[in-house]
């Protein structure tokens, strides 16, 4: 690996760090500050939907600005670091506009300002994408996963210093400011934006040039590539193998959002903790991440199959979602019963999503005719997450969370009876499993359809002595050729590393690792990869030949 490359990796540690620190602070005191200055749960519950709407907003934008500038990173990165500023000095004027509307509404704009600077972001993920050898890219992804596990470890530690922030900062000899924990928070994420920026502009490099042409452009042929039009997806979709993932992916995400937007205000009027304790709990949630992560990678090394992982995953939910609901009690609450379900919750999410991806993958790569669109439904895939987080905040704030006055002796349940739908969509999400596994019959072990007799026969032996105008002509090769530029496309590899990952008011699970069928799936796209591009190269050195002739 080039030197340049590693002095740019340095620089995405850093990164990852420093923003799970900022995540582990922010996150927690989020309620308080709203709050502070007059609002409610629901602002609470809008406040934290507009991050995941701005960073979906420019997602899009983000991406399109790198495919158009030649793969240039600095630039759109410069521009999100701008955007992460701007919406943290909003965040932080809140505190001295008039309390209720303007205030609320100030943190409100801040925190979806900040989800926009957040989407370009990602374009780390974008960049290692392009920038390292595929082969190599699992170790990066794992290894910045494993790193975050430290900046949220030290998020506790920062949220006790934050915690002393108690001054008046004068502006005129008649007018100053106060600075407190929350509103500290807002200077605190705009510092850690200009430390990025000077990070990413010192030490990162832009990936090289690429040279190697798409394969679907190398073979010559004048006709477009043929590509599954929207009929065709919409159809693809009605297949329960297809659909089903989508469902479990967008109910998974709903039912972690309960976690992550509840947590907070629960603990601070149940048991009276700040955002220290609070963070200090995130803190806890990323060791049993790790344990989470360390034995669902064992279960895929012995091959354990997406239908169990899933269900495991599933009744964890289900059980830590009753547990919710009826332990969390202003009456018999403790830091223990409380803490319970949080950390049965973090167990789920490495059981469920590399295994719903891979169940996904199978079923989207089972099918030719959608052969066209498979980064289309990827995106379908990543953005069924993405809904759940924004409508997912607001709901859980205006049905789930009790207001404070209405906790009683008579009724000391933090969360209404809607807090059921956890281990109820749960419960309902096993059914369908069975009904897949048992009713349907669906092969484990299919990565691929099985091919003709005869297709098989020129896929072991292809004839490089022949051209391959004739072979690109076959419908079955074209869409093996466009399959394959999707798949070790840009964004294709963006969203599916987008999928591995939560995060809801700073309380974030990453899932790096593939199931042992996904990566059979990738090793099996990648030896194609290689063959398409021998075979090309021999074509086009026949071509030299014939000309020289």
């Amino acid at each position: 690996m080039e030197r340049s490359i590693q002095i740019s990796l340095a620089a995405f540690l850093l990164f990852i760090v420093l923003e799970n620190v900022i995540g582990t602070i922010t996150g927690p005191s989020l309620i308080f500050y709203i709050e502070s200055v007059g609002g409610s749960n629901e602002d609470y519950g809008l406040t934290t939907s507009s991050v995941c709407l701005g960073m979906t907003l420019m997602m899009f934008y983000f991406g399109k600005w790198v495919d158009s500038n030649g793969n240039k990173y600095q630039a759109p990165l410069r521009f999100a670091f701008i955007l992460g500023i701007i919406g943290s000095i909003i965040y932080f004027v809140a505190s001295i506009l008039p309390t209720g509307f303007w205030g609320v509404n100030a943190i409100l704009v801040g925190r979806f300002v900040q989800g926009m600077g957040a989407a370009g972001k990602t374009l780390a993920k974008s960049w290692i994408a392009t920038a390292i050898p595929y082969e190599q890219q699992k170790t990066v992804f794992a290894a910045l996963s494993m790193i975050s596990i430290v900046g949220q470890a030290i998020g506790p530690l920062m949220n006790t210093l934050v915690a002393e922030i108690h001054m008046e900062v004068p502006i005129t000899s008649s007018y100053s400011i106060s600075l407190n924990p929350y509103n500290s928070v807002g200077l605190l994420v705009a510092f850690n934006e200009v430390l990025l920026w000077v990070i990413i502009a010192l030490l990162l490099q832009d990936p090289p040039p690429k040279k190697e042409k798409s394969l679907s452009s190398a073979t010559g042929e004048d006709e477009p590539a043929t590509e599954a039009g929207m009929y065709d997806i919409l159809n693809a979709m009605t297949h329960f193998d297809i659909f089903f993932p989508l469902v479990q992916r967008f109910v998974t995400i709903a039912n972690f959002v309960l976690y992550g937007v509840a947590v907070s205000p629960v603990a601070a009027h149940m048991l009276n903790w700040s955002p220290v304790e609070i963070s200090k709990l995130s803190a806890v949630q990323s060791v049993f991440s790790f344990v989470g992560m360390g034995t669902t990678l064992v279960l895929s090394i012995i091959k354990t199959s997406d239908f169990v992982m899933i269900f495991i995953g599933n009744g964890i939910f289900m059980i830590a979602g009753l547990m919710t609901y009826f332990d969390w009690r202003a009456d018999t609450a403790t830091a223990i019963s409380f803490s319970i379900p949080i950390i049965l919750m973090t167990l789920v999410y490495p059981f469920t999503s590399p295994a719903n991806q891979s169940s996904f993958n199978k079923a989207v790569f089972s099918r030719p005719e959608i052969a066209g669109s498979i980064g289309v439904l990827q995106s379908i895939y990543t953005q069924a997450a993405t809904i759940a987080g924004i409508v997912g905040p607001p709901f859980v704030t205006s049905y789930v969370l009790r207001d404070p006055k209405d906790i009683s002796l008579s009724s000391p349940y933090a969360l209404s009876p809607w807090a059921l739908y956890v281990p109820i969509s749960s419960f309902l999400l096993i059914l369908g499993l069975l009904y897949e596994e048992f009713v349907i019959g669906k092969n484990e072990l299919g990565l691929l359809p099985d091919k003709t007799k005869e297709a098989a026969e020129d896929e072991a032996s292809p004839d490089e002595t022949s051209k391959l105008v004739a072979d690109k002509k076959r419908k079955s090769t074209r869409r093996s050729v466009v399959e394959i530029d999707q798949v070790f496309s840009r964004k294709y590899e963006v969203d599916r590393r987008m999928s591995s990952e939560i995060s809801i008011n700073g309380i974030g699970i990453v899932n790096p690792f593939e199931t042992a069928n996904d990566a059979e799936l990738m090793k099996k796209l990648s030896h194609d990869k290689c063959e398409w591009e021998h075979l090309l190269a021999l074509d086009e050195e026949m071509d030299d030949v014939e000309m020289e002739e």
